[in-house]
């Protein structure tokens, strides 16, 4: 819990719940709820306090989870077994990005609370304003998660009929008391930072709809690709064809193919997602219609789109952050065998436990996201008063001459950048606006030409983005990574 950094995305996730980081035109708003408890009690969290909070919503989410499968099967007793697959399959978000809480593991444990509430079968005034918090959320923390998901919630209860004027109010009073309690506190809410001068998709090129479309679409074709020819095979061994033996080869080699060409990074966390769509495919292939209740065919469905709808929105292709949406897939597979011996289930959950201590194992230990390993995280490093974090000796070092060297200095003003955030919060400073800087863009829209600075830290893996003649080389230092990163000084 205390050990290992990573000074990219955790730094940006540790700076979100700084209640003294700016977060001007932010899309990830939920830093407004950490000011907020900062403000009311005094608390602030830091890295250990984000991962705690991170494998608590985990919990809550399994318990969710558990909610929604009893309100499936009512008259089933299998409540454990389901809460450890939930759990099993929760841990595996461990596989992939750091282990701090994450816009991305906000909206996962919201659509496990989600699932527990639409899937009930009368939905009371109390229900509606918990689905209310659950969309407030979502909408603080992944406003693209927010409008896909709500567009499904909508239509699931226009279906249904189940729309009033009262439940209506339930449902935006938290929006509003929020958004009005925000910008009386802090001058700021959501939706002035969405529509403001400095909005998020004015920034970031790399957030257009088409791309974000395309790292969602990528990820599902190449899916579907692995997993068509299982729910073939399936379909032509129950007919009891001959040649079934031949389409189960080829659906074999298409998952080794589809796992070849998009393994693109070091991850290979990918491989449980198609290994796992594969086996519901099968599952599906061997299926009847009349196997399953109307509402057990939606909730199904549901589960099978849900990892995409979480997906919208994120910057990264679908088959890297995957992984975190694991468990949506496990109970759907579940649910599809929940009519097979217990045998044949309790192999199937085993399996996927131990799937998931070896992903969670990698992920956290062997090959974080920092990059070193987790044992050699032994030397002690206080970024607050009265935090701190155990890194590696390379980490300590780095982080002790790059604090030398600023000190020398003593700037009022300074940024990191590019994806480096981590570096001066780790120092105990914030970077001016916005809580990382992940492009040229960015520091051109916040900073003009930069002279309100007083020192740069950059890493050269973007383009410069002020005049260069205007800043001199005070320092290089080479990071932990192998990477070059300048000290520059204004002239």
């Amino acid at each position: 819990m205390n050990r290992g950094f990573d000074f990219s995305d955790e730094g940006l996730y540790v700076l979100l719940a700084d209640p003294n980081q700016q977060n001007l035109g932010g899309i990830f708003n939920y830093d407004f709820f950490f000011k907020l408890i900062h403000l009311a009690t005094g608390l602030e969290f830091g890295i250990v306090g984000l991962r705690a909070l991170r494998l608590l919503g985990y919990f809550l989410a399994a318990f969710g989870l558990v909610v929604f499968w009893k309100n499936i099967y009512p008259t089933q007793k299998l409540t454990i077994p389901v809460f450890i697959l939930s759990l099993a399959g929760l841990f595996a978000g461990y596989g992939f990005l750091p282990p701090s809480l994450s816009y991305n593991s906000i909206s996962v444990v919201a659509a496990c609370l989600w699932l527990a509430i639409v899937s009930k079968k009368e939905i009371k005034s109390f229900d509606w304003v918990l689905l209310s918090l659950v969309f407030l959320s979502l909408f603080y923390s992944k406003i693209t998660v927010c409008l896909t998901l709500g567009l499904l919630t909508f239509t699931y209860f226009f279906l249904k009929k189940s729309y009033t004027i009262l439940k209506a109010l339930l449902f935006i009073s938290p929006f509003l008391i929020f958004e009005w309690l925000f910008y009386i506190l802090f001058q700021e809410n959501a939706l002035t930072r969405m529509i403001g001068e400095y909005g998020f998709l004015q920034q970031r090129e790399d957030y257009g709809l088409a791309l974000l479309l395309k790292y969602t679409a990528v990820g599902g074709f190449w899916t579907l690709l692995a997993g068509i020819l299982f729910f073939v095979a399936a379909k032509v061994k129950k007919l009891d064809y001959k040649f079934y033996s031949y389409v189960l080869i080829l659906a074999l080699i298409s998952v080794i193919l589809v796992f070849y060409f998009t393994f693109i990074t070091s991850g290979w966390s990918h491989i449980v997602l198609l290994i796992t769509f594969a086996g519901i495919c099968w599952q599906l292939g061997q299926s009847n219609r009349k196997d399953f209740n109307t509402q057990e065919l939606f909730f199904i469905a549901v589960l099978l789109l849900i990892p995409f709808l979480l997906h919208f929105g994120s910057n990264v292709y679908w088959m890297r952050l995957g992984i975190h949406y694991w468990v949506f897939w496990l109970l759907a597979f579940a649910m599809l065998i929940h009519k097979k011996p217990h045998l044949y289930q309790n192999s199937s959950y085993t399996f996927a436990s131990f799937t998931s201590l070896v992903l969670v194992t990698f992920g956290i230990w062997i090959t974080p996201y920092e990059g070193s390993y987790l044992w050699d995280a032994t030397e002690k490093w206080e970024y607050k008063p009265g935090k701190f974090v155990y890194l590696s000796l390379p980490q300590n070092e780095f982080l002790s001459m790059l604090d030398s060297e600023i000190q020398k200095s003593n700037p009022s003003k300074i940024i990191s950048v590019y994806r480096n955030p981590g570096l001066l919060y780790m120092l105990g400073d914030n970077p001016l606006y916005s809580p990382g800087y992940w492009k040229p863009s960015q520091a051109k829209m916040f900073l003009k030409t930069g002279s309100e600075l007083d020192m740069i830290l950059f890493n050269e893996l973007e383009d410069f983005p002020f005049e260069p003649s205007d800043w001199a080389v005070q320092k290089q230092l080479i990071q932990p990574k192998g990477e070059k990163l300048l000290i520059l000084w204004r002239k």
